[in-house]
C-alpha cells in the first residue's frame, strides 16, 4: 500500500482507512450483541472475597498464550436461540466452574411452566395423563427440583445443585392445582414447586392468603413474584405502573412469608428494556419468560435475539411449556452430558489458559464433585 499513496492520493487513502475502521467497529458491535457480557450482580462480599483470595494475574506472553475456553454449542435449542455468557471475568468463571465444591460442568436446569391440569374434556391446561407421565419421566431421568434461590445461587456463582435440576412453576394463584395434582408427586419424590403469585386482590379473597401460607408451610412450595396486578408490560406501559408491578409485591411477601422474592415471572412473558432495568434495580436476581429456548447452565443461557439485546440474561430465563416438555427432557439431558464431555475434554486447554492469564492452578477434574 505504501507505493500506491503517491498515485492514488491521500484523500483516497483516508477513505480506505475509514472504511476498514468502520468494518472493524461493526464486527465488534456484532460480537457484543451475541456474547452480551454484563457485570454480574452477585453478592458483593462473595465476589470480593473470591478476587482477594485469587493470585496476582501474570502478563500473558503473546507468543505462547493458549486459546481462550470455548463456549459450548448445540443444535438442540429452540430455533433462533443462541447461548449467551454473562460473566465477563473469565478467571473468576473458571475458578467457579472447576471448584470441586460447586456444581459439576454440564449441570442443567429445566424450568417448566404450568397453569392448569385438565380434569374434564374441553378444559384448558395440560392433559392429566401427560402431566403424570412428565413427572414420572423426570424422576426416571434423575431430575431433582430446586427453589428459585438455589437457581440464583447456581447461576451467579455456580453453587451446588443436582446435576439434573428441575424448576416446576404454577403460574397465578392456583393453590388447588398445587394441592391436588402436584402435591402427591412433591411428597413422593421430596420435590418443590414454585408458585408464581399475583398479589392483586388477594386481600379481598377470603381464605386465599391462608391457603397459600399453608402450602408454603409444607416445605414443598416456594412462592415467588408474578407481579402486583399481573400487568402485561408492553411498549407504552407507564413507567409508574411498571415500578409498582415490580416493587409492589415486596411488603406482601414480607408480611405473609417473611422474605422478599428473588425471582420475577414476567406476566404473559412481556417485558421492555426499562422494565428489565427496574427489575434489576428492585433486587430480583432472576426472571423468567415463556420462551422454551432450552435448558440453563452456569454462564450459559439460551436466548432469542431480542432477549440477547436486553443485556441481562439472568432476568430473561427460558421456560418449557407443560404440554410438550416430556419429549424435551431427554434432549435437555443430552445437552448437559455433551457440555460436560466438552468441558472435560477441554480441561487441559482451560487449565493452561488459567495458568497463563490468571496465575495459579485449577483443581483437576478428578477431584470429584459433590
Amino acid at each position: 500500500m505504501r507505493n500506491l499513496w503517491p498515485q492514488l492520493g491521500w484523500g483516497f487513502g483516508l477513505i480506505v482507512m475509514a472504511g476498514l475502521l468502520g468494518l472493524t467497529g461493526c464486527a465488534r458491535s456484532e460480537a457484543n450483541i451475541e456474547r452480551t457480557p454484563i457485570v454480574l450482580a452477585v453478592e458483593p462480599a462473595a465476589t470480593s472475597a473470591a478476587r482477594a483470595d485469587s493470585p496476582a494475574r501474570p502478563t500473558p506472553d503473546p507468543h505462547i498464550t493458549p486459546e481462550p475456553p470455548p463456549v459450548f454449542q448445540t443444535n438442540k435449542l429452540l430455533r433462533g436461540a443462541k447461548p449467551v455468557t454473562y460473566i465477563d471475568d473469565t478467571c473468576e468463571y473458571l475458578r467457579r466452574r472447576w471448584d470441586p465444591n460447586n456444581a459439576a460442568p454440564g449441570t442443567i436446569i429445566v424450568p417448566i411452566m404450568y397453569h392448569r391440569v385438565k380434569e374434564k374434556p374441553g378444559e384448558r391446561g395440560v392433559n392429566q395423563a401427560y402431566f403424570k407421565q412428565t413427572m414420572r419421566k423426570a424422576h426416571e431421568l434423575g431430575f431433582q427440583t430446586i427453589t428459585a434461590e438455589q437457581a440464583a445461587d447456581f447461576l451467579e456463582r455456580n453453587a451446588y445443585i443436582p446435576p439434573r435440576s428441575l424448576m416446576l412453576f404454577v403460574d397465578d394463584r392456583r393453590v388447588p392445582v398445587i394441592n391436588k395434582h402436584f402435591m402427591p408427586f412433591l411428597k413422593k419424590y421430596n420435590w418443590t414447586v414454585i408458585s408464581a403469585w399475583i398479589i392483586a386482590n388477594t386481600d379481598q379473597r377470603p381464605g386465599l392468603w391462608e391457603r397459600i401460607e399453608a402450602a408454603y408451610q409444607t416445605g414443598h412450595v416456594d412462592v415467588q413474584s408474578h407481579g402486583l396486578r399481573h400487568l402485561y408490560i408492553i411498549p407504552g406501559t407507564p413507567k409508574k405502573q411498571i415500578r409498582e408491578e415490580l416493587f409492589g409485591p415486596f411488603p406482601y411477601f414480607e408480611e405473609h412469608f417473611g422474605y422478599r422474592p428473588v425471582a420475577f415471572i414476567w406476566p404473559g412473558g412481556n417485558y421492555i428494556p426499562y422494565a428489565v432495568r427496574v427489575a434489576r434495580e428492585a433486587g430480583y436476581r432472576i426472571g423468567f419468560t415463556i420462551i422454551p429456548n432450552g435448558p440453563i447452565m452456569f454462564n450459559w443461557i439460551p436466548l432469542q435475539k431480542a432477549e440477547r439485546q436486553m443485556g441481562d440474561p439472568l432476568l430473561l430465563l427460558p421456560r418449557y411449556h407443560a404440554n410438550s416438555v416430556k419429549e424435551q427432557l431427554p434432549i435437555a439431558v443430552e445437552i448437559g452430558e455433551k457440555a460436560k464431555a466438552q468441558a472435560l475434554a477441554h480441561y487441559p486447554q482451560e487449565a493452561a489458559w488459567y495458568r497463563e492469564h490468571c496465575g495459579g492452578e485449577l483443581p483437576p477434574p478428578t477431584t470429584g464433585y459433590r
